[in-house]
């Protein structure tokens, strides 16, 4: 067997001595991380090799469920605060033919990695979040999470409810993720993504996604509930949502170098009412260089003029 061949077969799975190959590269069981004796540790999770009782120190004794790994990730970590607060752990979910079940926090300090087909389909053997049918929910509740690096997850919601909503979210990375709704949701769902606050969140080639038929897209696609959204930049985006594709709360009153940027935002597989909705009486946050399809392409309550840089609105090309 060549070497090319052998790093093929090899690409993307871990050893039982727990040591991680990477497109042909072996890294260190700590991720990468300089420095052989780093405390930080890894997770697997396989909702149909796994179980309940499995340790998730390497694939042959992986964890089943994703909460189970992020409770033992913040348990370790946890343990190292009187020398280091901020050491990082990674968590590694197999994506199955089985959603996994819904989840109420995210890891801090954690790198948090799907494994398996693109997120950006419809299906078995993505890393998703949240059932395929019926009203509940991919990430919903009050958590807060820092130092969070995420990619390769698709979040799932049905009727009323939230692909992925949490309190507040700090320097942070979403990457490369969906939020979406379920093949069978009863009807649409209230929110794709929506935090109260966000202070260094960078989002990169996220999709909004409807699984269902038409009528079923969110009412708003990205929303903020809370008083700040700074240091956040949000890019190469599809975004959409009936009522709104973007809504920021009047009461954002720090948006402080925010951007919007190089997003597409508005109609998914319906009607857009706003674009981007911000009503912060003070309002800060950037939109620059989007392009946008909907009935109204921005309503903003404060400066408009001096916020709104260089976006493309839907217009008569076509005859």
């Amino acid at each position: 067997m060549s070497k090319t061949r052998e790093d093929h077969i090899v690409t993307k799975k871990a050893t039982i001595e727990n040591t991680l190959v990477l497109n042909g590269v072996e890294m260190s069981s700590i991720g990468g991380y300089p420095g052989a004796n780093y405390t930080g540790r890894d997770y697997y999770v396989n909702n149909t090799t796994g179980s309940s009782g499995g340790g998730g120190n390497n694939w042959a004794n992986a964890m089943d469920e994703v909460s189970t790994a992020i409770a033992a990730s913040e348990a370790q970590r946890i343990l190292q605060l009187g020398t280091n607060a901020y050491v990082r752990n990674r968590i590694f979910v197999q994506g199955t033919g089985t959603p996994y079940a819904e989840i109420t926090a995210l890891p801090s300090y954690c790198d948090l990695i799907g494994i398996g087909a693109d997120p950006f389909g419809n299906g078995a053997g993505i890393a998703r979040i949240g059932a395929d049918t019926g009203t509940g929910g991919g990430l919903t509740g009050t958590s807060s999470v820092r130092g969070l690096y995420m990619t390769g997850f698709q979040f799932q919601a049905g009727l009323s409810n939230y692909a992925f909503q949490m309190s507040n979210i700090f320097r942070s990375r979403i990457e490369h993720c969906v939020f979406a709704t379920n093949g069978s949701p009863t009807g649409p769902p209230d929110t794709h993504f929506e935090i109260a606050i966000g202070s260094g969140l960078v989002m990169d080639d996220c999709h909004w996604l409807n699984q269902s038929a038409a009528g079923n897209d969110p009412g708003v696609g990205f929303g903020v509930t809370g008083t700040h959204f700074h240091g956040c930049k949000i890019t190469n985006c599809y975004i959409n949502g009936q009522d709104a594709g973007v809504q920021i709360a009047s009461g954002c009153i720090n948006g402080f170098n925010s951007i919007f940027m190089g997003n597409y935002i508005g109609w998914g597989s319906e009607t857009c009412a706003v674009g981007v909705d911000d009503n912060a009486t003070s309002g800060h946050i950037i939109y620059a260089g989007n392009f946008l399809f909907a009935t109204d392409a921005f309503d903003l309550a404060h400066n408009g003029a001096g916020r709104i840089v260089g976006n493309i609105m839907a217009n008569g090309f076509v005859t």
